[in-house]
């Protein structure tokens, strides 16, 4: 174990010069980065030199459940935020803050220094309202995450249309009454995740390439789509989960070329319970997903003798891996639901690339014979594939924790 002398040598010899004083100004800036802002500024009292490092930290973690109420917060705010030296730029600044005129603060003060990343949170118990004067305008902000927060008419999209480098984006726990459209040519990974849009939900981003729509909620006017996904050229990866029945087919249209969105996918998710209005409708228009290689379904490709399963199979000619997750157990309201559409006999079809197929079901789970029924149909040799059964607790999971 290194001695006090120990490291009074290794910083300054014969001096005895404070070790604090010979750390490199780049790793002194790392090590503030990964300290609450508040915590950051309490260590210009470690040393004469350190009195300042805190004005021109690359990184900054403003959290307000640091303070004491709101009003320390308020305090702090007036006085440090001044002394931050606005011409060093700003790789990254995570707030959490439900207090407008505070927050603003620190998002323009962030804008100035040409922030790269913005993690920006609301009130987690309750979803915050977005203040019409935020602006994110910058050509530098390449990911944006905002959580906790209810949006207006007409906030959201202006947020996002002043990002012309934005590649990532993220919302986590977004509401809103309104009509989203996220449409962007920078961007390149998405994540939607407990999100509930009211009035409809248009994606068109031609160089995307991962997109995750989880727990996603989709309404829209009488007569209208609710989820229209266009121009996704570029997609490599998708997921789509929904853990709740999707809205009622008599109160909204969904959009019927759904899985148009989808085609260019090399690796594909959708998750859903028994039944699903969502992918359901979008069966019929079903495209040919000629990129496909990794496929992995929930308990609504059951449906119907298994006809969401075998279509979808069908439009997928050079898939190599497929698994079937049965968790779920059949909605009461849709026991007795009829199908969205007239559907009928699939042509005879051949999965001749298919190499492994995994089977997660409970222990006497009676589809498991269903499914190797038609296995036996459509594999060219069943005996040249991995077929595996994976058990998996009766109990389905919380939505709330994936």
């Amino acid at each position: 174990m290194l001695t006090t002398s120990d490291m009074a040598s290794a910083a300054g010899g014969a001096s005895g010069k404070d070790w604090f004083d010979c750390l490199p100004d780049d790793l002194v800036h790392h090590v503030l980065s990964f300290l609450p802002a508040l915590d950051a500024v309490r260590t210009s009292v470690l040393s004469r030199r350190w009195r300042d490092f805190w004005v021109s930290m690359p990184r900054l973690n403003v959290d307000v459940g640091d303070f004491r109420d709101d009003g320390q917060f308020e305090n702090f705010t007036v006085h440090a935020l001044p002394l931050l030296d606005s011409s060093v730029p700003l790789r990254s600044l995570r707030l959490r803050s439900s207090l407008h005129y505070l927050s603003d603060l620190w998002v323009n003060h962030a804008v100035k220094r040409k922030v790269a990343v913005l993690e920006y949170s609301g009130r987690a118990e309750l979803c915050s309202s977005v203040d019409a004067s935020l602006s994110l305008a910058s050509s530098y902000l390449t990911k944006v995450v905002l959580k906790h927060f209810d949006f207006d008419y007409g906030q959201f999209w202006p947020l996002i249309d002043a990002c012309p480098a934005l590649e990532n984006l993220e919302l986590l726990d977004v509401w809103t009454f309104y009509s989203v459209t996220i449409s962007s040519s920078s961007l390149k990974h998405l994540r939607i995740v407990s999100c509930l849009f009211y009035n409809g939900f248009r994606i068109n981003a031609p160089n995307l390439l991962t997109m995750c729509l989880d727990d996603v909620n989709v309404n829209g006017p009488l007569g209208h789509d609710s989820l229209v996904l266009e121009n996704l050229s570029s997609l490599m990866t998708a997921s789509v989960s929904v853990y709740h029945c999707f809205y009622p087919k008599h109160y909204v249209k969904t959009e019927l070329h759904f899985f148009h969105g989808l085609s260019h996918a090399r690796n594909l998710k959708l998750i859903a319970p028994l039944y699903e209005a969502l992918f359901e409708e979008g069966l019929p228009t079903c495209p040919v997903f000629n990129n496909l290689k990794c496929l992995v379904l929930g308990d609504w490709c059951m449906a119907f003798d298994l006809y969401p399963l075998r279509c979808i199979l069908r439009q997928s000619p050079m898939l190599e891996e497929l698994c079937v997750e049965l968790g779920e157990e059949e909605c009461e309201n849709c026991k007795n639901r009829k199908p969205a559409f007239s559907y009928g006999e699939i042509s005879p079809f051949w999965c001749d690339r298919l190499k492994t197929v995994k089977i997660k079901c409970t222990e006497h789970d009676e589809r498991f014979v269903a499914l190797l029924q038609l296995f036996c149909k459509i594999l060219v040799c069943i005996e040249g594939v991995d077929i595996d059964r994976q058990w998996v607790s009766a109990q389905p999971p919380d939505s709330s924790e994936l």
